[in-house]
């Protein structure tokens, strides 16, 4: 499977899925995967066929032990997800069901579990493995025995427990930005991004911007603006306006993707008054100049990461958690354009 995904471009988990015909892979994707499998002479192994078949048809066939999937940001689950979130969640869902588990989304919140209903339905199910997927600041947060469970945290790093995190790395996205939009000839470059994204990554957004502005002459440079918790579109768009009006920016840094349309109702042209780069392209055909994360990278070692934990019969926090970083790639784009 490494060398058809390696043949391929394809990550193993879905050259996995695509030789299983997984529906949850496009049909043209695995007829792709198929014919190089086929071309580099793949077999699959009929020893671990036979396991595989015996046990999900057999009779001492069981049901796959699951893995909680905490969100936090929506109530009732009535809204989608985020495109980011939604993301993150698939990967950690396709590996999940790659090494033989089910991943669970349970809601956190007013109107769903608090600590007390939900360690009560983790016991009933017999869900020892958590995974805390991307917590937003500002909404409900959870307090369970977590030395019951063994635990992964994706970002949402203003909350407890003190778990191994994994997320994008936020320092470094805004640098290479930063020194992209330098090289395009931008002169006066400005961070806009909220604070509630600043708390969930132990601002990092703003480490990454400092450090780069220290390089530049003091005339170049430009306060980031950190806009409050739970702000509305058409309320950030307004806050933006002003702050490249009065900073005299001539290109943005933010992590909101549907930012052009409210700017411009603003009164401001993009990329003619201002360049935009998006430290969150997350649509495949998005033409924004920015950052594009692998954030189904992100909830594929989350899981990855409890499900080791699971194996080993490890449960608890460790005493020396650690951070582990999924590197993302920068895109060109129209909003940015070369100002040299």
């Amino acid at each position: 499977m490494k060398d058809v995904a390696r043949e391929s471009g394809y990550h193993i988990t879905t050259i996995s899925l695509a030789l299983r015909d997984h529906p949850s892979i496009p049909e043209n994707t695995r007829a792709r995967i198929r014919a190089i499998a086929d071309r580099i002479g793949y077999e699959r192994n009929p020893v671990f066929q036979a396991l595989s078949r015996f046990r999900q048809q057999g009779t001492v066939c069981a049901p796959a032990p699951r893995i909680g999937y905490l969100e936090n940001f929506r109530s009732g689950f009535a809204p989608p997800r985020p495109p980011h979130l939604e993301a993150i969640f698939q990967g950690a869902r396709r590996q999940a069901e790659l090494l033989g588990y089910r991943l669970e989304p349970l809601a956190v919140g007013e109107d769903d579990h608090d600590s007390r209903t939900l360690t009560k339905y983790l016991r009933e199910n017999e869900i020892t493995g958590l995974v805390i997927g991307s917590f937003v600041p500002g909404f409900a947060e959870i307090a369970l025995n977590w030395d019951d469970y063994a635990v992964a945290k994706i970002h949402s790093r203003h909350t407890e427990p003190d778990a191994t995190v994994i997320g994008n790395d936020q320092l470094r996205e805004v640098r290479l930005a930063f020194r992209r939009l330098s090289a395009l000839g931008h002169q006066r470059i400005g961070l806009a991004v909220g604070r509630a994204d600043e708390d969930a990554c132990g601002h990092r957004h703003t480490a990454g911007y400092l450090m780069e502005e220290a390089s530049i002459p003091r005339d170049r440079r430009v306060p980031p603006l950190l806009f409050p918790y739970n702000v509305d579109e058409p309320t950030l768009a307004g806050m933006i306006a002003r702050w490249v009006r009065r900073n005299q920016v001539d290109a943005v840094l933010c992590n909101w993707a549907t930012l052009l349309t409210p700017l411009g109702a603003e009164g401001l042209k993009i990329p003619d008054d201002v360049a935009v780069a998006c430290l969150c392209v997350c649509d495949s055909d998005s033409p924004l100049a920015g950052i594009r994360p692998h954030l189904h990278l992100v909830g594929e070692r989350a899981v990855s990461i409890v499900v080791t934990q699971l194996k080993s019969t490890e449960r608890g926090l460790p005493d020396f958690p650690s951070s582990i970083y999924v590197q993302s790639t920068w895109q060109d784009g129209p909003t940015a354009p070369d100002r040299r």
